[in-house]
This record gives C-alpha cells, sequence and structure tokens, in this order.
C-alpha cells in the first residue's frame, strides 16, 4: 500500500513538473510575439535548432533552412536556440544598417560568450570584442598588405611542390587515373602552411602525416571535439562561460612550435616573410593598455591563420569541386592560369592576372561559403530603424550565407555554378557577403583568396579532374564550418603537356 501511495505521489509530482515546463517553455517561446516580431514555430524543448543540436544537420545548414522557412519578404525573423531568443536578418538593407552604420553597437560576436577563455581561436581578430579588436584590427591590417602578400607567396608555392609529389604518387588504373580526397589534399596542404607562415616552421604532412605537428592539426581539421565547441560557441556561448577551456582546442604542441620559432627568430634577426616575422616587430613595438603584444597574446594571433588557412582551404576544395562537375569551367580555369604563368612564370604578378580563376573561386564561396554564419549581438537596446521593434541589449543576431548567397530575390538559378555572375561589369548584389561585410568583414581576406588560387593552380595546371555521381560529396552534419562529411573524391588524370 505504501509502495502504491509513493507510486501515486512521484507520478503526481512528474506531472506537476510537465506542465509548468510546458507552461514555462510555451511563455519563453512567446518572446517574439509579446514583441511584434514575426517568429518561425519552435519545439518545446530544443526551439528552432533540435537538429543541428543533435548533430543530425550541419549548424550553418540548418540555419539557412531557417531562413528559408521564412515568408519571402519578411526582412528578419525570430526564432529560438532551446529557449535563448535570437533574431535571424534576411533583408541586405537591414544588414548594412547594423553591420555598417549602427556597427558600434553591433561590433561584438556573440561567438564565445561575454567572458572570453583563453583560446587560440578566441583572443584574436576572429573572437576578441571591443575595444581591444579595434586597436588589434589597427596593428593587424598591416601585417597583411600587398607588400606582406608577395612576401608569402613563395612560402605558398614551396608547399605545393611536396603536394603535387603526393599526388603523383598515388595508386593509378591502367588508364593513370587517380582517386583522390581532394578535402584531404588540401588540408594536409594547410597544415604545412600553417606551419610555415603562421608558425614560421617547415613540415612535411605529405611525407609524414604522423608527425606531432600534422596530428596536432589533423585533430584540430577532423577532431570531434573541436566540432562539439564550435557548435557551442557560435550558437550556446554560455556553456563556454560554464565549463570554460576544456572545451576548446588542445594548443600545447603549437604553443612549443611557435615559441621555439619565436626565440630563435629574435636570436637570429632573420626575416623570413612569415607572420612570426611581423609578431617579433610588434612585440618590440610601443604597446597598448587595451591589447599588448606579450605572452599568450603574440601566441593567439597565430590563431587567426588557424581560422583563416581552414577557410581558404574549404573555399579551395569546394571550388575544386565545382569545377570538376563542370567541365567548360575547368577549361577557362585553366586557360586563364597557363597564360597568366606562361607570361609571368610563378609570380605574384601572374596570380593578380588570373581573373577567371577569381571568378570561379567567387562562386564557390557563394554556394559553399567557408563561414556561413555570421554572429553579432546588441551592445545596447536597439531600435530597428522604421520600427517600433526594440531589440533587447544582449539580443544575439545572426546572418546566414546559405539563406542569403541562395536567394533566388538576388540570384537567379542560385543553385547553379555560374563564375559569370563574377565577370567585369556585372554588378554583385549586396547579398554576396562571403567575407562578411562592415568593419569586422574578414581582413585575411587577399591572404584566402591567393591560398585557394595557388593550390587550383597547381592542380588544374597538371591534371583534368572530374567527380563520378557515385562520389557526390555531402555536408558534415557535425561541422559549424562547411566540410564534406564523406571527402570530396575526385578523378584525377595527368595532362600530357
Amino acid at each position: 500500500m505504501i509502495a502504491i501511495e509513493s507510486l501515486s505521489v512521484t507520478v503526481v509530482l512528474v506531472a506537476i513538473a510537465v506542465i509548468f515546463f510546458r507552461i514555462y517553455a510555451k511563455y519563453k517561446l512567446n518572446y517574439w510575439k509579446r514583441r511584434g516580431v514575426e517568429s518561425l514555430p519552435a519545439d518545446l524543448i530544443f526551439g528552432n535548432f533540435k537538429d543541428a543540436v543533435l548533430f543530425r544537420s550541419a549548424p550553418g545548414w540548418h540555419l539557412g533552412q531557417l531562413y528559408k522557412q521564412a515568408r519571402q519578404d519578411a526582412p528578419y525573423v525570430g526564432f529560438y536556440i532551446f529557449h535563448k531568443p535570437c533574431l535571424l536578418l534576411r533583408d541586405p538593407e537591414i544588414i548594412k544598417q547594423i553591420m555598417i552604420r549602427d556597427f558600434e553597437n553591433f561590433s561584438d560576436r556573440h561567438f564565445a560568450g561575454s567572458n572570453q577563455k583563453d583560446s587560440i581561436g578566441m583572443k584574436n581578430l576572429f573572437g576578441l570584442k571591443n575595444p581591444a579588436w579595434k586597436y588589434l584590427r589597427s596593428k593587424i591590417t598591416p601585417t597583411l598588405t600587398r607588400g606582406k602578400l608577395r612576401q608569402m607567396f613563395p612560402l605558398m608555392t614551396e608547399v605545393g611542390n611536396p603536394m603535387m609529389g603526393f599526388l603523383k604518387s598515388q595508386p593509378a588504373d591502367k588508364n593513370d587515373i587517380r582517386v583522390v580526397d581532394a578535402q584531404e589534399l588540401s588540408y594536409k596542404y594547410t597544415t604545412d602552411l600553417i606551419a610555415s607562415v603562421a608558425l614560421g616552421t617547415k613540415m612535411d604532412s605529405f611525407n609524414y602525416p604522423n608527425a606531432e605537428f600534422s596530428a596536432a592539426v589533423t585533430e584540430f581539421f577532423h577532431g570531434f571535439k573541436r566540432m562539439v565547441a564550435l557548435v557551442t560557441v557560435f550558437f550556446m556561448p554560455e556553456l563556454v562561460e560554464l565549463l570554460g577551456s576544456r572545451m576548446l582546442f588542445n594548443s600545447s604542441f603549437v604553443r612549443k612550435v611557435f615559441w621555439d620559432a619565436m626565440e630563435n627568430r629574435e636570436k637570429s634577426g632573420q626575416k623570413r616573410g612569415d607572420f612570426i616575422d611581423s609578431l617579433v616587430q610588434l612585440k618590440h613595438g610601443e604597446q597598448n593598455p587595451d591589447y599588448k603584444f606579450e605572452g599568450d597574446n603574440l601566441l593567439y594571433q597565430s590563431g587567426t591563420f588557424f581560422s583563416g588557412f581552414e577557410s581558404s582551404s574549404t573555399c579551395g576544395s569546394f571550388t575544386l569541386m565545382e569545377l570538376a562537375n563542370n567541365m567548360e569551367c575547368q577549361e577557362r580555369a585553366r586557360q586563364d592560369i597557363n597564360k597568366a604563368i606562361d607570361k609571368h612564370g610563378w609570380t605574384y604578378e601572374a596570380f593578380n592576372e588570373m581573373k577567371y580563376l577569381d571568378q570561379a573561386i567567387a562562386e564557390g564561396l557563394r554556394l559553399h561559403p567557408p563561414v556561413s554564419t555570421i554572429d553579432r549581438y546588441t551592445r545596447q537596446n536597439y531600435q530597428i530603424p522604421g520600427t517600433d521593434i526594440i531589440l533587447e541589449k544582449g539580443t544575439p543576431i545572426y546572418i546566414s550565407l546559405y539563406g542569403l548567397q541562395e536567394d533566388p530575390k538576388y540570384f537567379d538559378e542560385p543553385e547553379v555554378y555560374n563564375p559569370d555572375r563574377f565577370a567585369e561589369g556585372v554588378p554583385v548584389p549586396d547579398a554576396y557577403i562571403p567575407f562578411g561585410t562592415g568593419p569586422r568583414m574578414c581582413v585575411g581576406m587577399k591572404v584566402g583568396q591567393l591560398h585557394a588560387k595557388v593550390v587550383l593552380a597547381f592542380l588544374l595546371r597538371d591534371y583534368v579532374i572530374w567527380q563520378e555521381e557515385k562520389d557526390k560529396s555531402v555536408l558534415d552534419p557535425r561541422s559549424t564550418f562547411t566540410a564534406a562529411a564523406n571527402g570530396i573524391n575526385l578523378h584525377f588524370k595527368k595532362i600530357v603537356k
């Protein structure tokens, strides 16, 4: 009898708890309606982010689906991550208003929360908040000028040689056709490029993939722990504040390589044309209390290149995939590359002349934005111009590039790969913002484009490349950044010259 009564009490308590949760959840999920903002129907527990939280769909792509679920002419739409109200911007004019004209109120990313933990991926231009961000930007921008890129260019081509040797060594069939994962090929190149440019050290991930540095960066690109961390810092940064840096990338080995390079460079006084040269100069220059170039603050700047080169690696491999499926575009890109190199050799000037390759990459970025989500948060209460709607301080703001850049309002036949959208004289819609927009747009845009062009030039100059239907790539549902779950398997056939 006592057991039955105890069970009855438990059932009643559970029922009461469920009722109270439903009342609480419905109230929280009514936030946007109470404020007069159109919103999407939400799950009582997960809000609008269930498939992304459970890794059923890639989080960035999922946000693009929310964009497409909204009413076609809605300038913005409210949605929820669990019960947290967020705003998704859909109108390029509103985006310009917030990201450019009212930048001071939206200068900080929602990324990583308010109390950022020490991290190689956060305490740099990508994640830092004002006023430190503004000062840091003023010091890092001069390290990425045209002159600096010209100095980095030989380092980029040097890393390409072992890549081509590795590709040539891969098993081929009787017709000399190799099937290679272009995404993994690009990651290996990028690992060595990060070592060379950001850490001042030569590595060879193609011939020594199990070396400690290569293994550490492979974990950076592929590790499930990092993928979980990225979903968290982009969409649920409160958890980072709660759990701390245990969720983030383990930079212990990178730290050792970096400080060895800094010490050797300072002692020798040699110049190599890499980012370490710039950091040595910043370390010994005048300091500002907002952000001092000392201790780990120097190391964190190398993290800019980890994230930046990862993005340009993705850009290169997905653009190659599109060219592999559009042979006419591939041949035009090859002719563009050959013409420039035959005229100038493997020089920085040659790559400046590859205009069609620029178009091919721009269209690759439209369809496959490496960082497909732009995030901000309101520093103070903000009234959306021309409306009575007030965004409360701390409200997360998101922009989906998968949504904007595949919107038929702005791009004819948006699913079609067409580099001629970016031909000279053709107006580019304001909805095209693969590098962000406003004062906080990507500072490394030029170095990233050059990285992608170098990889594509190496491969397209020597190989005809295509993709079979059975090898079509799908997005990795675990990855916040754009990545192929099963790799990008392409067929390579050597061009006989």
